[in-house]
């Protein structure tokens, strides 16, 4: 190490150019392939760079990182490449981005690769690096869960790739990322992406269209697929189509006939069964083509009569049932043969089988996306503060699980009763009665009077809020008044629990600066509006609970026919009223709610908070 500092040290130290002019890759040239082996070692060129002056010097220790990076030796790479940024060589600096980045993500310093992707526009890579620099960059928005950013690079790649007529060669597996890529993103990203897109580009997006709007109906599939390959042929000639979309074309999929739906139409349940029942005969009557017929039968009987009236009504897929002891009780059946989605969530140590789907808006799945968002954000020190009941301890609970899995400790977390508790507890937490008490001591001995501000803490980076809609009203003016007015500002996020549709003026300039999950269906997103309006003449006064059930009904209906397709391919997602919905390989239905904020008194949907 101290001979690698030395030598780099004298690089840094070669005289300037007296002119700078732009460079290529091609430009430089590492020592000629006859006058080495065919593989030396970085350490040994590196040792040889000892021997040579000025630019000689510097293109063997870039040659000396580069192999460095293959053998996997990240801390000699990082040193190198880390040195190289101070070359008085414009060559050097722009051929050494590459390996930089490299270096970085090899060393996981993924905070110095996202500056250095800021810093750094494509144009001032050499045209030869470019690939290899999209693909790293895509890489790591990969390592950051950030799925815009990693669809959009791929997809420079894959036009920059065509321009140089090497896609296959050069890239075999692009296709394939690509693919899972895009399936992940909802339709406002899709549609930001056609934004100047090329033609390329625009055919890899029209396909992911084509493919949802039509999955689980293959003859129309198939005439969908036709019709593309006719508007893009350059396309489909120099990739055909993904191998996983391949696999998932060739399942069949659900096409049942008589869908048989098992809901809690009497008892206590009865008006949240109403209103799923609601949202499946209103995605039934939007659906015209496929036939399906609905059969409501009430759950609330027994297991056996059910399979009675299943078998006499020729049911061939079953929704439901809702309740999770019923879930339950059909679940262990070994003699149940019929697909089925239920409408709750799967049991984690019964084992998965392949015709059985679980669908619930489980609010844990909003805690891990919450803190998916924090670890995005280089968040370290979270505070979650809670309501004191049983769903918001659970949302805590997997909040703090999901934090843990992600490399982090175990974050802060306090709950709360009535309004005074709530009060005191953030003053306690962000330790502002002890800034008051020091400025009354100081006060105290100081005659006349002192200028002075209350100071909150500095080492708390987002407080994530688990409480209903007039408790957060009632905390967020709190959090504005505690926080030191000369400080940074201290975000605050809360879950779907916090949001009430209804609100005055008052309501929304108390909540600026609350950014929330919520389901895209109580947002009023494009995608549902011409379904939210039939719906709000129908139900003007259903409550929030009521309404994301309504959408339950409504994606369970439409998800039938791809719940094979997103089995297989986990990062396939449908646009749905309740959120972005994937399928896991166990059949568990996930969601991705949508993220909304309260800026300058009025709520606005925001891609990425």
């Amino acid at each position: 190490m101290l001979a690698l500092a030395g030598l780099l040290s004298s690089c840094s130290q070669t005289p300037a150019p007296t002119q700078v002019t732009p460079v290529t890759a091609s430009e430089i040239t590492p020592p000629p392939a006859s006058a080495e082996p065919e593989t030396v070692s970085a350490q040994l060129l590196f040792q040889r760079a000892r021997q040579l002056q000025g630019s000689a010097r510097e293109q063997q220790l870039l040659a000396a990182a580069q192999q460095a990076l293959i053998e996997q030796d990240n801390s000699l790479a990082l040193a190198i490449a880390d040195t190289l940024q101070l070359s008085d060589s414009a060559q050097i600096r722009a051929a050494n981005h590459l390996v930089l980045l490299q270096a970085y993500l090899q060393n996981n310093e993924l905070a110095l690769a996202e500056q250095l992707l800021q810093q750094t526009p494509l144009t001032q890579i050499p045209l030869a690096d470019r690939p290899a620099f999209l693909w790293a960059s895509a890489a790591l928005q990969q390592r950051q869960q950030r799925g815009y950013a990693a669809a959009r690079a791929m997809l420079q790649l894959d036009e920059l790739l065509a321009n140089q007529r090497q896609v296959v060669a050069s890239y075999p597996e692009l296709p394939d990322h690509l693919w899972q890529q895009l399936s992940v993103l909802d339709n406002t990203e899709l549609a930001n992406l056609k934004v100047g897109a090329g033609q390329r580009t625009l055919g890899w997006l029209n396909l992911l269209e084509l493919v949802r709007a039509n999955l689980g109906q293959p003859a129309q599939l198939e005439q969908a697929l036709a019709d593309w390959r006719q508007r893009y042929p350059t396309l489909a000639a120099l990739a055909d189509l993904p191998a996983s979309l391949q696999q998932q074309l060739a399942l069949q999929p659900y096409q049942p006939r008589k869908i048989a739906v098992l809901l809690p139409l009497s008892g206590q349940f009865r008006q949240h069964a109403r209103a799923i029942q609601y949202g499946l005969l209103a995605a039934a009557a939007a659906d015209q083509t496929s036939g399906r017929q609905l059969i409501f039968l009430d759950s609330q009987q027994p297991v056996p009569l059910l399979q009675q009236q299943l078998a006499s009504q020729q049911a061939d897929f079953v929704i439901g049932p809702l309740l999770r002891e019923q879930v339950e009780a059909i679940s262990q059946l070994t003699d149940w043969s019929y697909p089925t989605l239920f409408l709750n969530s799967r049991d984690t140590n019964r084992a998965a089988q392949p015709d059985r789907f679980y669908f619930a808006l489980n609010m844990e799945d909003e805690a891990t996306q919450m803190a998916q968002l924090f670890a995005r954000k280089n968040y370290q020190r979270p505070v979650v503060i809670s309501a004191r009941n049983t769903i918001s301890q659970r949302m805590t609970q997997q909040f703090s699980r999901q934090w843990q899995q992600l490399g982090f400790e175990a974050p802060e977390s306090y709950q709360f009763d009535a309004r005074d508790e709530l009060e005191a507890l953030v003053t306690r937490l962000l330790e502002t009665d002890n800034s008051r008490e020091r400025i009354r001591l100081i006060s105290g001995l100081i005659p006349g009077k002192v200028e002075t501000e209350p100071h909150s803490r500095k080492d708390i980076d987002a407080i994530y809020l688990i409480a209903d809609p007039i408790q957060t009203r009632m905390f967020k003016p709190f959090i504005d008044v505690s926080v030191s007015q000369h400080g940074p500002r201290l975000p605050v996020y809360a879950s779907s629990r916090s949001f009430s549709v209804g609100g005055d003026a008052n309501d929304l300039r108390d909540l600026n600066g609350l950014t929330f999950t919520e389901t895209p269906w109580l947002l009023g997103e494009q995608h549902i509006q011409a379904v939210r309006e039939q719906y709000l003449q129908l139900f003007q006064d259903q409550d929030e609970t009521l309404q994301r059930l309504f959408a339950m009904g409504y994606d369970a209906f439409q998800l039938i026919g791809s719940l094979k397709q997103q089995r297989q391919l986990p990062s396939l997602s449908y646009p749905g009223f309740t959120g972005r919905l994937t399928v896991s390989a166990q059949g568990d239905i996930q969601r991705q709610l949508s993220w909304a904020s309260y800026q300058t008194n009025r709520l606005v949907s925001v891609q990425e908070p």
